[in-house]
C-alpha cells in the first residue's frame, strides 16, 4: 500500500514537470544578472560597512534598545536600584551585575560629572531603555555635542536625508535589520541598497525601478507578502512570467498528495471494517452454532430432572451445577445473540419486579460476604443478563482483589438505577485507564473490567472510578414502576 502510494505521488510529480515550462535561468540567476546591470551606473552614496559598524554599534542602531531592558538585569537589584534613585538614598545594590546602571543613577543624584570614557565602556544602553548619554545630557546639556557619538540614532536631531545618519535615522525596522545582517539587498525609503563587497552602494527610485523592469522580475517588501520563494534582507523576490504557473504547479501537487492521502486514508478504514464486519459474522455463526448443542444438553437435563428421585444422593450437587451450568449456557446463546446485534439498535430490555428481591437472591443467598443497601425498591426495565454480569464481575473483583468489606449500594432513580461497588481499598481516578486494559492490571483483574465497560457502554450507561477507598460506580439508564411486583 505504501510503496503503491509512493509511486503514484511521484508519477504526479512528473506530470507536473512536463506541463511545467523550464525557464533559460533560475530566480537566483536572475536576480544576479539585475545586480550586475548596476556595475557602471552611479549611485547616490556609498557607505563603507566598516565605517557604519564604527560610527554606529549595533545597541545605537536597532529599534530594541529604546526598549526597557530589565531583562538583562535581575529584576530584585533593579528594583531597589529604582527605589533609591527616587531618593537618592540607599540601600543600593552591591551586586556587580548592576555595576554600571549603578554608577550612573549615583552620578545623576550627586551631579557627578562622568568623563567620556565611562560612556564608552558601558553598555551604552540604560536598562530604563534608551542610552545613558541622551539621560544625562537632560541633566548636562552642554556637553551634548561631546555625548553625541554615544546616543542611540533616534534619539539625536534629525539629520538630512540624503546622510547616512539621516538615512539610518529613517530606516524601518525590517531595513535596519537587514543592515546588521549586512543582507547583500534591501530597501528602504524607497532607496534600493546594494552590498558590494565591504561598501554599500544607494540607487534611487528612478533609475533601479527602471533597470528592475528589463529583468523580467518582480519583488515585494517580505513584510507584505504571505509566500516567498527567494528573500534578501528584506525584499522577496519573484519571476514576472513564470511565477503563477510555478506556484499552481506546486499547488496541484500538493491537491495530488493530499488527495493520495486521503484515498489511502479511506481503503485502509474500509479495510479494517470489512475485516471488523467478518469476525463479526463468525461470532454470530459461531452464537447460532452453539445454540444447537445447548438445546440438546437441556433436554438431556430435563431428562434427569425427571429421574431426579431415582439418581443417587451422591451425585445430586453435580446434577445442580450441571442444571446450573446449563441454564448460564442458555443465558449466555441468548444475550449473545442480543449483543452481536448492530450497534444502532437498542439491547433488549425486561422488566425486573423487584430490584430488592433480584440482589437479594444474587448476594445474600450467595457465599460471597457483601453488605447490599437499596434506597427503595421499584421494578425496572433494563438488560438482566448484562446488568448481571457486570454487578457480578465488580462485585467478584472486589471479594478477591479489595480490602475489607465489601458494600453493593443501589440507588434507583427516575430514569436510571446507581450501583456502587465499594471496598477499603486505595484506588482512585487515575488508575482507571490502567485497569480497564485487558490482561494488563497487575492485580489479576484480567478481561473482567474491559467486558463490564464495554458493556455499560453498550446499555448506554456509564462505569467510573473514585477512591480511595475504592468505588466502582455504575449507572445505567432505565425504566421504573413502582406498581409492578
Amino acid at each position: 500500500m505504501h510503496i503503491t502510494l509512493l509511486v503514484r505521488s511521484l508519477l504526479a510529480l512528473l506530470a507536473l514537470l512536463v506541463v511545467t515550462p523550464v525557464t533559460a535561468d533560475t530566480l537566483p540567476q536572475k536576480i544576479e544578472r539585475f545586480r550586475d546591470l548596476f556595475t557602471e551606473s552611479k549611485s547616490a552614496a556609498t557607505y563603507d560597512i566598516r565605517l557604519i559598524q564604527g560610527d554606529f554599534p549595533t545597541s545605537l542602531l536597532t529599534p530594541e534598545s529604546m526598549l526597557p531592558q530589565t531583562s538583562n538585569y535581575p529584576f530584585k537589584y533593579i528594583k531597589q536600584l529604582y527605589q533609591a534613585a527616587k531618593i537618592c538614598k540607599g540601600p543600593w545594590p552591591v551586586s556587580p551585575l548592576v555595576t554600571d546602571p549603578l554608577v550612573f543613577t549615583r552620578a545623576m543624584c550627586n551631579a557627578t560629572k562622568l568623563p567620556t570614557k565611562w560612556f564608552i565602556r558601558s553598555g551604552m544602553i540604560h536598562p530604563g531603555g534608551g542610552t545613558y548619554a541622551a539621560r544625562y545630557i537632560e541633566e548636562f546639556p552642554a556637553r551634548e555635542q561631546e555625548l553625541l557619538p554615544y546616543m542611540h540614532i533616534k534619539e539625536r536631531p534629525l539629520a538630512d536625508s540624503n546622510s547616512m545618519l539621516g538615512r539610518l535615522q529613517r530606516m524601518k525596522y525590517d531595513a535596519v535589520s537587514a543592515l546588521i545582517a549586512g543582507a547583500d539587498t534591501f530597501v528602504s525609503a524607497d532607496e534600493l541598497w546594494l552590498r558590494n563587497g565591504n561598501n554599500y552602494d544607494v540607487y534611487n527610485a528612478i533609475l533601479w525601478k527602471a533597470k528592475l523592469e528589463e529583468s523580467d522580475l518582480s519583488f515585494s517588501l517580505s513584510r507584505l507578502t504571505t509566500h516567498c520563494y527567494v528573500r534578501t534582507g528584506n525584499v522577496c523576490w519573484d519571476v514576472k512570467s513564470d511565477s503563477k504557473v510555478i506556484y499552481y504547479s506546486i499547488l496541484g501537487l500538493v491537491i495530488a498528495n493530499i488527495s493520495l492521502i486521503c484515498a489511502w486514508s479511506f481503503t485502509r478504514w474500509n479495510s479494517r471494517r470489512r475485516d471488523l464486519k467478518d469476525r463479526m459474522l463468525v461470532l454470530q455463526i459461531l452464537t447460532h452454532e452453539l445454540r444447537t448443542p445447548i438445546a440438546s444438553l437441556s433436554l438431556t437435563v430435563e431428562g434427569f430432572r425427571r429421574e431426579f428421585d431415582r439418581l443417587p444422593q451422591s451425585v445430586y450437587d453435580e446434577f445442580r451445577r450441571l442444571c446450573e451450568d446449563t441454564r448460564r449456557l442458555r443465558q449466555l446463546a441468548e444475550a449473545s445473540k442480543d449483543y452481536l446485534q448492530s450497534e444502532h439498535q437498542r439491547l433488549a430490555a425486561e422488566w425486573i419486579p423487584s430490584v430488592n428481591d433480584w440482589l437479594s437472591f444474587r448476594y445474600e443467598e450467595s457465599d460471597t460476604d457483601v453488605n447490599f443497601s437499596l434506597n427503595h425498591d421499584s421494578a425496572v426495565r433494563v438488560n438482566i443478563y448484562w446488568l448481571g454480569n457486570c454487578i457480578d464481575n465488580l462485585v467478584n473483583n472486589a471479594c478477591k482483589y479489595g480490602v475489607g468489606t465489601v458494600e453493593l449500594n443501589v440507588t434507583i432513580c427516575e430514569k436510571k438505577i446507581k450501583i456502587c461497588v465499594k471496598d477499603d481499598g486505595n484506588l482512585s481516578a487515575k488508575d482507571w485507564n490502567r485497569l480497564r486494559k485487558p490482561f494488563v492490571s497487575q492485580s489479576g483483574l484480567g478481561l473482567g473490567l474491559t467486558i463490564v465497560d464495554s458493556m455499560v457502554k453498550r446499555m448506554g450507561g456509564t462505569l467510573k472510578l473514585q477512591g480511595p477507598p475504592t468505588s466502582f460506580i455504575l449507572e445505567v439508564p432505565c425504566e421504573t414502576n413502582t406498581t409492578i411486583s
